[in-house]
Parts: C-alpha cells; structure tokens; sequence
C-alpha cells in the first residue's frame, strides 16, 4: 500500500499513547461482486489511521481489509456466496491502539467464484481434453481439473490448474486414449481468497484420430482448376510443391520446402487418394538457418505461411467447403532455442477449434494461404471412411 508523504507522518508511533480510538460510526453500504463497500464517517482525531474491516473467510480464516486516512469507505471482498455477511469494523491509531468492535451487515452481490465456475465447460478433444470459460470481468482465477482414466492398464489419477485472469480455452493434451476408455472428470474454481466453487463431475470419451500416411497423396498438376481454383505453380528452382508432402520437414537446415512467387492468396489442393474424414493439421514453416549461429533461423518470419484456410472437396455438391482459417502467431519464449524447438515440432491446429470434430469424407485437401509463399510440410490427421 502507497501512503503520501502527509499520510506517511502519520505512522510515527507516539510513545505511551493508550488512549483508544473512536470506535468508527458506519453509514451505508453498496454491494459489489462478493463483497460490498462500506461508507463511514471521517474521523478528524489526528491520532486516527485507518479503519479495519475484519471476517472469517469458509476456511475460519480471519480476513482483513484497510481504510487508509483520507479514504471515507473500505471494499470488503471474498465472500464465498451472495447475501448478507457479518463483518466487524474498528478504527487503528497511529500507535497501534485499537477501537471497540461495530459490526455492520453487508450484502454481496454473487461472487465472480461463482459466476465463473458456472461457466466451465468441457470439450472431449482429439488427444486431449479442453477446457473453455468466461472470465469477462478478469478477476483472478484458478480453475481446477482432477482427471481418472486407464491407459493401457494403468490407472492415471491426478489434478492440473490453470490460473486466469480472462476468458479463455485451454487444452489437457497427451491424453491418448481408445474411444472406449472413459476420463471421469472433476472441475472447480478457487479464487485469491481461499473459497471454492462446488466440484461437479462427469465421464467424457475423446474422439480417435489418426496420422495419415502419405504413400498414396498425390497432387494435381500445377495450374490445374479445380472448383474454380488453380493448384500451385508446382516449382522455382530447388523448392518444388511435392516437397510439402513428403514426410521431411527442415528443421536440420536442409532445402525442402515450396516457395511461390504467386500473389496472395494462393493454393496447394492434395489428393488423399481415398476418403477421410479430416481433424487436424499440423504445418511446418520454412528454417533454413543463414549461419551456423541462427538458432532460430527463418521459424516465424513473415515469409512463412502464417495464415491460412483449410476447405475440403465436396464430392455430390462439386465444391469447395470452408472449414477453418488458422494464424500461427509468434510464441513467447525464455530463450532463442526456443524458437527451433516449437518450429521443428510444427505447428498444429484443428479443423473446427470451437469444437474438435471431423470433416464430411472428402479425398481432396486445400490449403489457401493468407500469408507468406514459404511452407515446408503438411500432415493431416482424421480416418478412413472404409474404417
């Protein structure tokens, strides 16, 4: 807490004072989001210093929050649920005397505790498990997931939180299950003074995809139409199109990747060589590191394909359907390293990332690139319509 300079002098403890100060004199009270603001009357003693407001929280713990001089209220915050709450209020000297006990009773508005806790959803994903909720006041948060499952014969029981301050969607991932493997989840919200939400629990199946094995990809011909859109110009000297499907990413400094000088946007269609029905997909960018001392090289430059929309072919309506556009922005790293380690790792997304699911079967892929005309690989995930 910040005091000027007036407020400051006040702190000098004068010895042998024992005279206990005006007990404080409460006018009113507003309510607020868990908790209220309290008026009271400004006290003119020069001996004064704050004013105290004092609670148990649903812990037993003993909660206190402060007036300084010149203020004429105190937000008394935290309360666990709405309605009126007890709470004791006492006026502090500058040598520490303290008064009797008021107590006054506030009423709190529903708590963001509870109003975020309300709002947490869970979305059976494809290896992972995503948690969404709304947070749009921004109070501090953390929300709470406890996970029982059996992989391969071995039970997994464990409890992972992510602290907030927004509405968000976060992702539980390497949690690589059969279909017929059920997660019994357990979600709650705490917040920064100790009180929880209620836990409430339910039994997800994730979804099963797989990694599509190229062998049978091929791509039309360079400029061929199709739907009313030009496959790419298929080569420039060493980077040519058939690059990007060929299972080598660059993440070792070798040449392989496409590059176009098209204008924007421009198109890779691939033919899957039978039908899938498609979930995610995972890009890597361009590398090629100038020097042996470019650790991060070329990963998130603007020259990659950073920017994109994914359609798939509609076979009985002969269209394009789009499906999604993703952006790879750039990450936050601790260190330069960093960089080659999440570009070599590629860069996943989902077709539909609100709610993971798969495509209609389709055997055409197109990737429209928003922007950058470097790319290094494309993998796809999904199944088998046959299977």
């Amino acid at each position: 807490m910040l005091f000027s300079c007036e407020e400051a002098q006040r702190f000098a403890i004068s010895a042998g004072d024992t005279t206990i100060p005006q007990t404080p004199i409460i006018l009113d009270s507003s309510p607020l989001p868990g908790g209220a603001r309290v008026f009271f009357k400004p006290q003119d003693d020069e001996d004064f210093l704050y004013v105290e407001a004092v609670y148990n929280n649903t812990q037993g713990e003993e909660v206190k929050t402060v007036a300084s001089y010149f203020a004429n209220h105190v937000d008394v915050l935290g309360f666990s649920k709405a309605g009126p709450h007890d709470v004791l209020f006492r006026s502090v000297d500058r040598a520490g005397n303290k008064s009797a006990d008021v107590k006054f009773t506030v009423t709190a508005d529903e708590p963001p505790l509870t109003s975020v806790a309300s709002t947490v959803t869970l979305i059976p994903s494809f290896g992972s498990l995503m948690m969404n909720w709304q947070n749009e006041d921004k109070y501090p948060m953390y929300v709470y997931a406890h996970l029982n499952y059996t992989l391969d014969g071995e039970v997994h029981d464990y409890t992972t939180s992510f602290s907030t301050y927004s509405t968000e969607m976060r992702s539980i991932d390497s949690l690589k299950l059969f279909k017929d493997e059920p997660i019994k989840a357990t979600v709650w919200v705490k917040d920064k003074y100790g009180n929880e939400s209620e836990k409430v629990t339910s039994t997800v199946i994730l979804p099963v995809d797989h990694y599509l094995d190229k062998t049978g990809w091929t791509l039309p011909e360079p400029g061929t139409i199709m739907g009313g859109v030009e496959q790419a110009n298929g080569s420039f000297g060493q980077a040519r199109t058939e690059y990007v499907i060929d299972g080598i990413t660059e993440g070792n400094g070798d040449i392989n990747y496409y590059y176009t000088s098209a204008p924007i946007p421009w198109n890779i269609i691939i033919d899957l060589g039978q039908e899938y029905q498609l979930s995610r997909i995972v890009t890597w960018q361009r590398y090629t590191a100038l020097t042996t001392e470019d650790i991060r090289g070329s990963y998130y430059g603007e020259d990659n394909v950073l920017a994109y929309n994914i359609y798939v072919w509609d076979k009985e309506a002969s269209e394009w359907v789009f499906i999604s556009r993703h952006d790879i922005k750039e990450p936050v790293v601790r260190q330069e390293m960093d960089y080659k380690v999440l570009g070599d790792a590629g860069d996943e997304a989902y077709f539909y990332p609100d709610i993971p699911s798969f495509s209609i079967p389709t055997r055409f892929f197109r990737l429209e690139a928003l922007k950058g005309s470097y790319i290094t690989e494309i993998s796809l995930y999904g199944k088998a319509v046959n299977q």
